[in-house]
């Protein structure tokens, strides 16, 4: 019966972190569809470009919140189901998967920058504190924010392995970057043309 409801909960969470809280906020207060506007994506970075600084931070937080709880909530709900750790890790990829693919939006939503970072300090309070630490650096120096991604969640690997954490902590931060790095392909090509807009 476990599983039946770890299951119904990985449904949940996906349903949850599939908001696409970019689009809905800058429609609220803005008027607009950020779709239509720069680089056509939902997350915090397009959202402060179209709507401001203030509904782009309120983007970053809800797009973290929403694969945060659902981590921290798994955590309390099933604290004495074996194999713990390895379901937290299924409902972050879940979460974040969410975020990027939402079936809300035909599955074309964010790159899930906020949404890793924050699933990654759910998971792991001293990688993602970490990680958040590396992205924030690489940014005051680069002022870029997808080479921030990039660099940041590379080194959740190199972290994890350090820590000593868990194969399957270390395997989610594989994904992770494949992905992160997948989903800003187009930003490494206006980086290497040199067309990558700072901030």
């Amino acid at each position: 019966m476990i599983f039946l409801y770890q299951f119904l909960f990985l449904v949940l969470t996906y349903l949850i972190a599939a908001i696409p809280f970019g689009l809905v906020l800058t429609k609220i207060f803005a008027k607009k569809d950020v779709r239509e506007f720069g680089s056509g994506n939902i997350g915090a970075t397009n959202v402060v470009r179209v709507a401001g600084k203030k509904i782009g931070l309120l983007t970053l937080i809800l797009d973290g919140f929403k694969g945060a709880i659902m981590v921290v909530i798994a955590r309390f709900t099933f604290a004495d189901a074996s194999g713990l750790h390895i379901f937290l890790v299924l409902v972050g990829t879940v979460a974040v998967i969410a975020h990027v693919y939402p079936v809300y939006l035909n599955f074309k939503g964010g790159k899930g920058v906020a949404t890793t970072l924050a699933v990654l300090l759910a998971l792991d309070l001293n990688i993602g504190l970490s990680v958040i630490g590396i992205w924030a650096l690489t940014f005051a120096i680069f002022r870029t924010s997808s080479i921030s991604s990039i660099a940041a969640i590379f080194s959740s690997i190199i972290l994890s392995i350090c820590y000593g954490t868990s194969i399957s902590q270390i395997l989610f931060c594989i994904f992770l970057f494949a992905l992160i790095l997948y989903r800003h392909k187009e930003n490494l090509e206006r980086l290497i043309a040199g067309k990558e807009k700072k901030f």
